[in-house]
């Protein structure tokens, strides 16, 4: 990698970590349910500029309520009971996984060796720092936070589906 990429990667985990604080703090303000939707609302402006993408209802509204309502919508509920920041973004890491043993049922795609060993590796890791997690979490914060993993995971299954659609259209 060049140092740009490092530098840009670096960033990504900076930003991507700032969120889940930011979710922790916005959610003394609002439910989960209304922060999952001014989320949207305020994200959804493109749709304003963007042409609507050349995609059935059912996969858009499929799309919509797993890689955006349920993965946030069940991420929120779990910071409310229990979840806290720093663990909620490791858990969100579990939709590799997922989407991984989806691929596998759904598309007869497997991972190769090497692909394999990089997943055990990173589940070594994402363990070793869920089990280092102090008496803040909870059993049912943690399982929602999965359950939030799973539906992300699920959401990548349906727009896997999808072919030659442009992804920001789709996501906003």
């Amino acid at each position: 990698m060049t140092p740009r990429d490092m530098i840009l990667a670096v960033l990504v985990s900076v930003i991507w970590g700032l969120a889940f604080v930011a979710t922790k703090i916005g959610l003394e303000s609002f439910s989960p349910s209304q922060l999952t939707a001014l989320r949207f609302l305020i994200a959804c402006i493109p749709v304003l500029f963007l042409p609507r993408p050349k995609v059935s209802w059912v996969m858009l509204l499929a799309c919509g309520m797993t890689l955006f309502t349920g993965q946030f919508l069940l991420l929120f509920f779990a910071f409310t009971l229990g979840m806290p920041p720093g663990v909620a973004s490791v858990t969100q890491q579990i939709q590799v996984f997922f989407t991984v043993m989806l691929a596998a049922i759904f598309f007869r795609e497997f991972p190769t060796t090497r692909q394999s060993v990089g997943m055990a590796v990173a589940f070594v890791g994402l363990a070793s720092i869920g089990l280092s997690v102090d008496a803040d979490l909870t059993w049912l914060g943690l399982s929602l936070a999965l359950a939030a993993a799973a539906s992300w995971a699920i959401g990548n299954i349906f727009v896997k589906r999808l072919h030659d659609v442009p992804m920001f259209a789709l996501m906003a």
